[in-house]
């Protein structure tokens, strides 16, 4: 199988291999264990030398953005991914780079929170937490007007959900009934089960 997912269970990783799951696309997954610094051997560091996951293989091809995985699989195959020059296609770039450029480094202090730091047996940090919260809020704004009432944020499920829908897990979202729903829509579809495995 020429397609390969090196990844890890956390929110970046999983995206991809989402998006993998969603377009029934065969693919070898390597599980890296960052906690046993598997991403620091010289195999892994070949791969990425940033030492940082998820990298993906297609034949000869190596991306090591999440991001860019999702915009070169929805742009390459064509599905769930609004058609290139339309206002929707735009819509989608801007939103995935407002999840690569905001949202992740402040959802990423609920991952960090809620998984990392209990794992190493310390403490989570309240007030980044508070922090961050504050900073999400007008980001949750953006998804709110984009999804209205629509079930994912361009009506059928797209390669954007995937970006955003594998952090919602570790947000706290109780005052954002329509985000919360969302969340529920995303993890309730098949790809999610998969995907979020080890």
């Amino acid at each position: 199988m020429s397609n390969k997912l090196y990844g890890f269970k956390s929110p970046n990783p999983v995206k991809v291999r989402i998006a993998l799951e969603e377009l029934g696309l065969e693919y070898d997954y390597q599980h890296v264990d960052l906690y046993k610094k598997e991403n620091r051997r010289p195999e892994f560091l070949a791969l990425n030398p940033r030492g940082k996951v998820p990298v993906l293989r297609l034949g000869g091809l190596t991306i090591c953005e999440s991001n860019a995985s999702l915009t070169y699989l929805g742009e390459r195959y064509g599905n769930l991914w609004p058609t290139v020059g339309d206002s929707d296609h735009g819509r989608a770039l801007d939103l995935l780079f407002l999840e690569g450029s905001a949202f992740q480094d402040l959802a990423g202090v609920f991952f960090f929170n809620k998984v990392v730091l209990p794992r190493i047996g310390k403490p989570p940090d309240k007030e980044r937490g508070e922090k961050a919260s504050l900073k999400l809020e007008p980001i949750f704004k953006v998804l709110l007007n984009q999804l209205e009432d629509k079930d994912y944020l361009f009506g059928g499920y797209t390669l954007v959900d995937c970006a955003y829908g594998a952090w919602l897990p570790y947000l706290e979202l109780d005052e954002f009934p329509a985000l919360v729903s969302w969340r529920e829509r995303i993890m309730g579809r098949p790809s999610w089960s998969l995907a979020s495995q080890m």
